[in-house]
């Protein structure tokens, strides 16, 4: 009994033992938990900590790669504020986006948009590749801001760092902003900057014509003494000499100082063959037009080819608001391009009359405004002209039969006479009045002088025009006078009145 008792005693005290080796492992564990429990809320309070660190932006930078507009090549705000936090910033390129900040005279590089959070107080910087500058002085660089009435001003106390290549100031809100040449700038606005002139070869570089947009064979054709010995008034006979014309006036003559004058005599026949040609007057936001006079003298210019299938203003002069077409002719021309396409015209204002032109070839691919001799024009007279060419689609082909978009627009707009035009006894003309006469879009007076329109002058709130004046010293040649009402009608203007002989 005393052994059995004994034994019993034995396993009790083990069982014992054990149960306090596991209470204890137990507590052990419990507490390893919770010290893990307790590193992990440590991390995630650190993460957290980190995340609300990291909303904070204080500097914000954009790389600039604009392959137009190169000299900005990198745009940064930094907030200098207690909260050093610019909220969700932003900095977007607007060039050829925003049609008004893309044409400030004296833009260096791109626009830029910049938004941040109110609460900030940025510093805004461009910095600027100086190889790309062509020959602007770096202490010629200023920072425009857009107003809210849309105009634009210096922000002022720039500060210039030459050696980094940079031009830091602090802005007073979000909105546009640009860098800019300040000689350029404020000496279109009469402003005497004489102490920051410069003088610069524009041959030395690359203009906007050629950042932005194909030259073809024309920069390799170019003979650049030989457009300066010779401008602006060009007498030609080969196709290197022709292509100094169309560099001259895409990359030299600068439109944003007015009117310019570009003029071109052939005096031989030009053979195109073999090169890529381009059109002579782009348009955008600092296009060249071309504006002057295209005298062929009878010549020809044959096999030119132009291969711009996603542009518009294709043709041998793509853009022009003021160009006199005469005695040329365009032999077996090959024209693939976008809208405003013609053999001749891309897109063409102000000019009144072309007279013996002539043009054969094909255009295919473009779209919207198509004609044989141009695209689009305004009221321009042909005069003794001539057309053969086909449009190509694909494997079919059809005439065009028009000159002009407008041309084909009018053939298919018939005229009416809902308005009546009488001529008073003082030589005045007076028009009827419609109850609908609100239906009629730009309701103008339309004077025209042997085809030629010399004066389209509204009439909406004109029932009376006395147009002797502008009449009288064509009527002294015997000229033909006539006048009648336009409206517009969708795309161009129709007559919408009966057809006045002023006598």
């Amino acid at each position: 009994m005393a052994a059995l008792l004994r034994i019993f005693l034995f396993f009790s005290m083990f069982t014992m033992i054990q149960a306090n080796a596991y209470v204890k492992k137990a507590r052990e564990a419990r507490e390893y938990q919770q010290q893990i429990i307790e590193q992990r809320e440590r991390e995630l309070e650190q993460q957290e900590k980190q995340q609300q660190q990291q909303t904070k932006i204080d500097t914000y930078s954009v790389e600039i790669n604009n392959k137009k507009k190169p000299e900005v090549i990198r745009v940064e705000l930094t907030d200098h504020s207690e909260a050093q936090d610019l909220g969700k910033p932003s900095i977007s390129d607007l060039y050829e986006r925003d049609y008004m900040s893309s044409g400030v005279v004296g833009l260096v590089g791109v626009p830029v948009k910049v938004t941040y959070d109110e609460n900030a107080t940025p510093i805004l910087t461009f910095y600027y590749d100086e190889d790309e500058l062509r020959g602007i002085p770096e202490r010629n660089l200023i920072i425009l801001h857009e107003t809210p009435d849309g105009t634009y001003e210096q922000v002022g106390q720039e500060s210039l760092d030459e050696q980094g290549n940079s031009i830091t100031v602090k802005i007073p809100e979000g909105g546009t902003y640009l860098m800019a040449d300040r000689y350029q700038w404020y000496t279109c606005w009469g402003v005497d900057m004489s102490d920051y002139a410069y003088t610069v070869n524009p041959m030395d570089y690359k203009s906007d014509w050629e950042r932005q947009g194909n030259t073809g064979s024309i920069m390799d054709l170019v003979d650049k003494q030989w457009v300066w010995d010779n401008a602006p008034e060009f007498h030609v006979s080969t196709p290197e000499q022709l292509a100094g014309v169309v560099y001259y006036n895409n990359a030299l003559v600068d439109y944003s100082q007015g009117a310019q004058y570009v003029g071109l005599y052939l005096e031989a026949d030009i053979d195109l063959a073999g090169y890529d040609w381009v059109p002579m007057g782009w348009s955008g936001a600092n296009g060249n037009r071309y504006d002057g006079v295209v005298d062929g003298q009878g010549h020809t210019i044959k096999n030119m080819t132009i291969n711009q299938p996603n542009e518009s203003h294709v043709a041998f002069i793509g853009y022009s608001t003021g160009v006199a077409v005469n005695n040329i002719n365009f032999e077996n021309a090959t024209i693939i391009g976008g809208g405003y396409t013609g053999i001749v015209g891309g897109e063409i204002y102000m000019s009144k009359q072309w007279e013996n032109v002539n043009v054969s070839g094909t255009i295919s691919h473009a779209w919207g405004e198509v004609g044989s001799i141009i695209g689009r024009e305004a009221y321009l007279n042909f005069k003794n002209c001539t057309a053969d060419v086909v449009y190509k689609d694909g494997n079919t082909e059809r005439p065009i039969e028009y000159f002009s978009h407008r041309q084909e627009v009018l053939a298919n707009t018939p005229a009416t006479e809902d308005f009546t035009l009488t001529l008073e006894k003082d030589g005045s003309v007076t028009r009827t009045t419609l109850e609908n006469e609100a239906d009629y879009r730009n309701l103008m007076w339309h004077l025209d002088v042997d085809g030629v329109q010399i004066l389209q002058r509204g009439a909406e709130n004109e029932t009376n025009y006395d147009p002797s004046a502008m009449f009288a010293q064509y009527k002294k040649y015997g000229d033909h006078c006539t006048m009648w009402l336009d409206a517009f009608t969708g795309e161009t203007y129709t007559r919408v009145s009966n057809i006045l002989e002023y006598k």
